[in-house]
């Protein structure tokens, strides 16, 4: 099932990937008025790639037939992926090495540690599984406290399509969720074998159109940075740059800190917030 579910998602980002490049962007010469197909044709990729026709359909059809990494990047240069398109192609292609062994649950007490020496600033880390596993005070005064939600509502896709109020307070929302989506299907490709991935997505495609909609285009990246900005209902904007950390203890876990972007404000509200978490005097969310 795994397997047939991976050819799936290959033909799926071929498909997409071939309908958004037009044939002057290919360098042919057609007449693109008369053309019903949007993007290239099937016969048109195979041609610039140097493979049969057949052979092409059978792959985006999803059909069990092996691809050698000679033809993979023929294709990456007929379609003209970008490096993070390429490596997603090879993992799907199963050209990557994928990881094995079950998702680490828990992290150090040193992690938890770290967290909470960066004080004003907000931090968590993230499984495997995109859920929020450990966090600092100051996540909790902009987030609510995790230890009063249900598992599902710590998990970063469900908390980013699914909750309203969530939602609500991210002025830039369509572009953080395009971005971690994007980077989440990236995750996605590694990790098939993990039903708990598949069921996620299929909840979110059942219950967001806008989930749904997003999904469908099969955008990938490997980034992991961006701005995010936040509506306080005690401080009012707030404007933040994420970065993303491995750890180093565990290839499960990541760490992502959000620092206050300059001249924004931002710096100065946290440590106002900070303090008044302190004295118990926050507003809570």
């Amino acid at each position: 099932m795994n397997s047939e579910r991976r050819r799936k998602e290959l033909a799926d980002f071929l498909r997409t990937r071939r309908s958004r490049l037009s044939p002057h962007e290919a360098g042919l010469r057609v007449e693109t008025s008369r053309r019903r197909t949007p993007g290239l044709r099937r016969e048109e990729v195979a041609s610039l790639s140097g493979i049969s026709l057949p052979w092409y359909t059978a792959l985006e059809q999803g059909r069990d037939i092996q691809v050698s990494e000679q033809v993979l990047e023929s294709l990456v240069r007929t379609l003209r992926l970008s490096n993070d398109e390429r490596h997603h192609l090879f993992v799907l292609a199963n050209h990557s090495v994928l990881p094995t062994g079950t998702a680490n649950e828990s992290i150090s007490p040193a992690l938890q540690q770290i967290l909470d020496k960066l004080g004003s600033y907000p931090a968590y880390v993230i499984d495997r599984r995109w859920n929020i596993s450990a966090w600092n005070k100051m996540t909790s005064t902009l987030c609510g406290d995790f230890n009063q939600v249900a598992a599902i509502e710590r998990n970063i896709l469900w908390r980013i399509f699914m909750m309203k109020d969530n939602k609500a307070r991210i002025m830039n929302w369509e572009n953080v969720a395009t971005m971690l989506l994007a980077h989440f299907r990236s995750r996605y490709a590694l990790y098939m074998n993990d039903s708990w991935y598949q069921e996620l997505v299929n909840m979110l495609c059942d219950r967001s159109e806008e989930f749904r909609v997003l999904w469908g285009r099969h955008d990938v990246s490997g980034n992991s940075e961006g701005e995010k900005v936040i509506h306080h209902p005690q401080t009012g904007l707030l404007t933040f740059r994420y970065n993303t950390f491995k750890v180093s203890e565990s290839d499960d876990f990541v760490m992502r800190v959000y620092t206050p972007i300059q001249n924004t404000g931002t710096n100065e509200q946290l440590e106002n917030l900070w303090q008044e978490s302190r004295l118990g005097t926050i507003v809570s969310l």
